[in-house]
């Protein structure tokens, strides 16, 4: 920011701050000073037209956005009638009555975290300080204003990164004192937060007065155990030594990692066992074909090295916790680099460090936590690509390594490639150059290809592969008709019949009588027969739908419950209803079935470890309160229509300042720079509505807990909540970076 005048007031000085308008859009932060013109913030005035003023602004959301919690609203309290009792019962009064209560709960919650999202945007904070910009001095003056009777003042201190000598180049120093003058003079002093002092500021305090000096024997510790935040390989790898230090309980108490029963499946076909129908020796790419080879590669290596498949395995999840430190580590760069409150990003910091999920997936061995292990780097490269308006598609470099790893993501989870490829498409719409939006555009078509064409027909039968079939892509309808065959099981015509019995593995009456209002493993199966083209299905699917769109309702609910409910009981086969958890319960030892895995390597009981890891975690999510941050449909739901609420707000709160100044070019920079966020936040909610393809949500006694699905969303959600947080410029919407 840039100080007008200076206002002498005694020996004491005081700056007039001029604050400018984020006028830019979504990304706009508050260095865009020339398209949205400046004006003084001073302080002075009623208190009580303030107060008024500012309770006008707070209760002043967009109407369409209020539609955003509303909806969100009626689906949790369908969600939670259908997770308790398996159906929904729109004929009755008291869910509609839900339905308001939860609409109106959502909308308060999201108009505070408004609020305090902008506040942590505009305010004068201390910086991330990775930024290089100009020394400025900042002075927000009280409501008596500077007039010889006292007042109350911050002071902000920028100092280039030149004058502190410090690790990265492009850091800037961020000095804040807080001072009360009476009567001219100033007789109290605040606290100066960085230890460095400038001679040339009149006024400056000096560093030694107000710093204390740690204790020597502490002082080492103290130097090495801080975050960079900076965006160097050195910087990098000493970020992500913290992260793994403070997984280090985990990491030793979940030996030998946690193995999901799936991956045991996958390893006893590496080992040539006949499962899911194949032929020894043959691989079902129903389970990623890398993934395969890739648990099989470890548990031959523990075999081969320790006579012990486990051990294979725990190497594995050693050197997926190391991929994970050195991806979170490089997520927290990324975010230093931006305009970002540095409170902020610490608080980032400390969730990476300390929240209990993640160390506890991050030795999950499952090809979810595979697959994101890969994500979340080629998440920040997306992020950058959005950042520097798609210019880093010039440098050779970038694009392979971007290629190579949407790539792996691709083929190491099915649902990941078209997570890439969307993302990709996406940038079609962003204020970028026609050439470089061509380029994004070729560069999802070919990893299409590559992974949905080209391996398929010329590397499967080199490596014994079975190609998969589409019946996981179509969990979720054929679920509904499921249910729809359960309500209705004689209404359906013979051409539908035939259409369903000759495509899906079950028949119409076998899907009617294995029916599970929240688990669609019975009504799918593990294949589909294909002997009728999909069209005819998708036919007899919409026929079935237009008969009965109240089975349909109701089968979707039930399916994904556990994603919008924050309360569920299992009643089915249950004389009395038995609570069923809805917050994220992470696997603390592996579940392996005897007849694949167990073969190979005998299964063990759990460990003294790895329940005392299960009973401290279960102690935790069910402390009332403290358990908030662990509910499934606080990540899933809450949290993304917050960002869709946020992403609408601020579009129509900033086109509408945008039209009171009626300045040219400043409407186009501020759609532009709402794109560019938006673009940002895809992979996230791409991630999110990835969720409702997955076959269950609900976590239930004897089946694994789905926290799997969610855990690549635990991962990107802070970046995404900092970069709301975060200023953004003026020209392009991206970024502050050097």
């Amino acid at each position: 920011m840039k100080a007008e005048g200076i206002v002498r007031s005694g020996r004491s000085s005081v700056v007039r701050e001029l604050s400018v308008d984020a006028a830019t859009g979504l990304h706009g932060g508050d260095a865009n000073n020339d398209a949205a013109g400046q004006s003084v913030r001073v302080g002075g005035g009623s208190s009580g037209n303030g107060l008024l003023s500012a309770l006008r602004n707070f209760l002043r959301p967009s109407k369409v956005g209020l539609l955003i919690p509303a909806v969100l609203g009626f689906m949790v309290a369908c969600s939670s009638q259908a997770a308790q009792f398996g159906w929904v019962p729109f004929d009755h009064v008291y869910l509609y009555l839900q339905a308001v209560c939860y609409a109106l709960l959502f909308a308060m919650l999201y108009m505070v975290a408004f609020r305090g999202v902008e506040f942590a945007r505009t305010r004068v904070f201390e910086s991330s300080g990775n930024k290089a910009a100009d020394r400025s001095t900042s002075i927000e003056a009280g409501s008596n204003g500077v007039d010889g009777n006292g007042c109350n003042a911050m002071v902000t201190l920028r100092e280039p990164s030149s004058a502190r000598g410090g690790n990265d180049g492009s850091s800037t120093a961020i000095i804040r004192k807080s001072a009360s003058f009476v009567g001219g003079g100033a007789v109290h002093a605040g606290r100066l937060q960085d230890n460095r002092e400038n001679p040339d500021d009149e006024g400056a305090m000096s560093a030694s007065s107000v710093a204390r000096t740690p204790h020597k024997r502490f002082a080492a510790v103290r130097r090495y155990f801080h975050f960079r935040y900076v965006e160097r390989p050195s910087a990098i790898a000493v970020d992500a030594s913290i992260l793994l230090c403070c997984w280090l309980p985990y990491i030793i108490l979940l030996f030998p990692g946690v193995i999901h029963f799936d991956t045991g499946d996958q390893i006893a076909e590496y080992y040539g066992m006949p499962l899911y129908g194949m032929n020894a020796g043959k691989i079902w790419d129903h389970h990623p074909f890398l993934d395969t080879y890739l648990y099989g590669w470890f548990a031959s290596i523990g075999k081969t090295l320790f006579g012990n498949y486990n051990i294979g395995m725990y190497i594995y999840a050693l050197l997926q916790a190391v991929g994970f430190a050195f991806g979170v580590a490089w997520m927290l760069a990324y975010l230093g680099r931006t305009d970002l409150n540095r409170r902020v990003l610490h608080g980032c910091a400390a969730f990476f460090c300390f929240f209990p999920v993640v160390p506890m997936c991050v030795m999950s061995i499952a090809k979810d936590t595979t697959s994101a292990m890969f994500f979340v780097p080629w998440a920040i490269m997306y992020c950058k690509l959005v950042d520097t308006k798609l210019q880093l598609l010039r440098n050779p470099w970038f694009v392979v390594a971007f290629a190579f790893d949407g790539l792996l993501v691709a083929l190491t989870r099915k649902l990941g490639l078209y997570v890439i490829v969307l993302c990709l498409l996406a940038l079609v719409v962003g204020k970028f150059r026609a050439l470089l939006k061509a380029a994004a555009v070729a560069l999802a078509v070919v990893l299409f290809v590559i992974v949905d064409m080209a391996i398929p027909k010329f590397a499967f039968q080199r490596i014994n592969v079975v190609p998969g079939t589409p019946e996981a892509a179509l969990a979720l309808p054929i679920q509904m008709m499921a249910r729809a065959a359960h309500d209705h099981p004689d209404d359906i015509s013979a051409s539908d019949r035939d259409a369903v019995d000759n495509y899906i593995e079950y028949s119409w009456d076998e899907i009617s009588r294995n029916y599970d209002p929240w688990l669609a493993v019975p009504a799918i199966g593990w294949t589909v027969k294909g002997k009728v083209p999909i069209s005819r299905f998708a036919k007899a699917w919409l026929d079935v739908g237009l008969r009965h769109p109240d089975s349909y309702l109701q089968g979707f609910f039930c399916l994904e419950a556990g994603w919008m409910t924050f309360d569920a009981f299992s009643v089915k086969y249950q004389p009395i209803p038995k609570p069923v958890s809805v917050v994220m319960l992470p696997m603390t030892t592996s579940d392996t079935a005897s007849y694949t895995y167990g073969v190979l390597q005998p299964h063990t009981p759990p460990t003294e470890a790895s329940e005392t890891v299960k009973q401290l975690y279960r102690s935790v999510v069910d402390t009332p309160g403290i358990n908030i941050p662990f509910f499934m449909a606080l990540w899933t739901s809450v949290l993304p229509g917050f960002v869709l609420y946020y992403l609408w707000r601020r579009r129509k709160e900033q086109l509408r300042a945008m039209r009171s100044r009626e300045r040219d070019g400043v409407l186009k920079k501020a759609s532009a720079a709402g794109r560019n966020l938006l673009l940002i936040c895809l992979p996230w909610l791409l991630s999110a509505a990835s969720l409702y393809v997955c076959a269950e949500s609900l976590s239930r006694p004897g089946r694994p807990s789905p926290t799997r699905f969610v855990f690549q969303l635990v991962l990107l959600t802070p970046m995404v909540v900092c970069t709301l947080s975060a200023g953004r410029s003026e020209a392009t919407g991206h970024a502050v970076t050097d």
